[in-house]
């Protein structure tokens, strides 16, 4: 096996270069053994701003515990608003660190990029694109400071929730924290970032990469994106990263560990299904390229902030080098998104997911450790859980089950109509973007209506077991009346699939599913009577 690739904790020497004390981070500061406090990240951004012209912060959300998050732009030359970064005609990368604090090398590596991408060698990617920056997507997490046991991590660091306790990468949808209504309403509205990077790190797993890659797989977005994602990006992404990082990165996901050698890569192995409850996959349905990425813990804390900041900088890279490729790929979404709805959704014909899974791709190689140690590090009362060997073996012949699918299908209406009373649904889906209009006369209404059957609640998730509703029943052709002052969201709008998954009583993580409507349907007498579901789909109007 090649010596090129740096197997296990290998970093290069002074990979970060060589930086005046008032620039530096505090891994970099503390031998790579601590991670940033909230302030300290703030004043981090501040002391850069004060060497150079190229940056403008502002607050993307303020947290339960008043904390306001900056989101960074940094562009040549500096721009302040999403219409000046309109005006330039470059794309809009946004990268995130932070989302779950106990991962804290997402912070720690936007910061150290941002600092290269203005005053080192990457400065000239900011002439062909915007760069969009929330180093710190968790601040009330990720100063709930708790000991770290794990020698894969640092030794104090924050907590996976916020404030409220809730895992910000299962509340794209739902949007009950600030972080993520301050995401749409600040970050993914305002700015449209062509492109999205959301940094994680796994538990002790025994693949060899230095860093597992992941698009949005939810089938119910437009293909397009997730396509060139998957089979274009990623390719190209992962050479850089081997070329300049000296790195080996693959796809997001596990293997059964109690088995040798592997059989089958499994992203639902990895705690990572083709629901839109987590960030990438949400923006999917934006028609827009979303990457979620994971470091192995066992690496220790200086390897995962140079794997996240490697993969992150080749992704900026890639993205100046084909920035006008991925602006058409975005806009051609939004143009097939929009013909299809005003095309064909009157006749009924269109249709779309509401449920998906994985199959095979076909067999691929896999760089993977036999074994992983579970032992106290010599002198300390640290636990190592990590390979013995530096280098992994490859094995081949392992069936890769990467390929989302849609498994089943509903109806894609025109549009929906919602009851006045159901107001706090319309604020969710403006939140998230939506364009939605009032019927200002009676009007008539030709489409399908949900007949609920049965309701049951059901503990699903991962990490957080989450109470979801399940409904079963089924649709029904139907001619209805409604009244002015009734909500309309008219699908001819570039976010309909957005739309279509928030609202379909058959998603799993729709807002149904997660329980929002469920004071409506024990009202109406569920689960001892049937009920109609209160969202109508309709085909026509008149």
């Amino acid at each position: 096996m090649t010596r090129n690739i740096l197997w296990g904790k290998e970093v290069p020497e002074a990979w970060n270069g060589v930086w005046p004390k008032e620039m530096l981070t505090i891994p970099e500061k503390s031998d790579w053994k601590k991670t940033s406090s909230f302030l300290e990240t703030c004043e981090y951004i501040s002391e850069l701003m004060w060497h150079t012209e190229l940056m403008h912060v502002e607050p993307m959300f303020v947290t339960e515990m008043r904390r306001a998050a900056p989101l960074v732009i940094i562009s040549n030359p500096r721009i302040t608003t999403p219409e000046e970064a309109g005006k330039t005609g470059k794309p809009v990368i946004y990268l995130q660190g932070g989302i779950h604090p106990d991962e804290a090398e997402g912070k720690e590596s936007l910061l150290i990029a941002i600092r290269e991408f203005i005053f080192g060698k990457l400065r000239p990617l900011l002439d062909e694109v915007v760069i969009a920056c929330c180093p710190d997507f968790n601040p009330d997490g990720n100063d709930a400071w708790t000991i770290n046991t794990s020698a894969g991590g640092t030794g104090v660091r924050g907590q996976r929730g916020n404030f409220q306790g809730l895992d910000l990468n299962r509340d794209a949808i739902k949007l009950e924290s600030p972080n993520m209504r301050g995401l749409c309403t600040n970050l993914l509205n305002r700015w449209d970032p062509a492109i999205s990077l959301d940094i994680h790190c796994m538990g002790p797993v025994r693949h060899g990469y230095a860093l597992l890659y992941a698009p949005s797989y939810t089938p119910t977005a437009h293909p397009g994106p997730r396509g060139y994602t998957s089979d274009i990006l990623f390719p190209a992404v992962r050479n850089l990263v081997r070329e300049k990082y000296k790195l080996e990165v693959y796809t997001h996901a596990e293997w059964n560990q109690d088995e040798w050698p592997p059989k089958t890569w499994d992203p639902k192995k990895a705690f990572y299904t083709v629901e839109a409850k987590y960030i990438a996959n949400a923006i999917g349905l934006r028609n827009r390229l979303a990457i979620l990425t994971e470091t192995p813990s066992a690496v220790g804390f200086e390897k995962r902030i140079y794997a996240s900041y490697a993969y992150a900088c080749a992704l900026v890279e890639y993205s100046a080098a084909k920035k006008q490729e991925i602006i058409d790929i975005c806009k051609k979404a939004d143009a097939e998104t929009v013909q299809n709805i005003k095309e064909k959704a009157a006749s009924g014909e269109l249709r779309n997911w509401v449920d998906g899974e994985y199959i095979s791709k076909g067999l691929t190689e896999l760089y993977a450790y036999k074994s992983r140690a579970n032992r106290l590090l010599v002198g300390t009362s640290f636990v190592y859980r990590g390979p013995d060997e530096l280098e992994p073996e490859l094995v081949v012949g392992v069936e890769d089950l990467t390929c989302p699918i849609g498994t089943k299908e509903a109806t894609m209406p025109r549009g929906y109509l919602i009851p006045e009373e159901l107001s706090f649904i319309v604020n969710k889906l403006k939140t998230h973007g939506l364009t939605i209009d009032v019927l200002d006369t009676l009007t008539h209404a030709e489409g399908e209506e949900y007949v609920i059957d049965s309701l049951r609640k059901e503990q699903k998730g991962d990490h957080t077991l989450y109470p979801m509703t399940e409904l079963q029943g089924g649709f029904k052709k139907a001619t209805k009346t409604f009244t002015a002052g009734t909500y309309n969201i008219d699908l001819a709008q570039p976010l309909a699939n957005l739309a279509f998954y928030c609202l379909e009583p058959e998603i799993g993580d729709s807002l149904t599913g997660w329980g929002f409507l469920d004071p409506f349907f024990k009202e109406k007498g569920a689960p001892k009577y049937s009920v109609v579901y209160p969202i109508f789909k309709y085909l026509k109007l008149w």
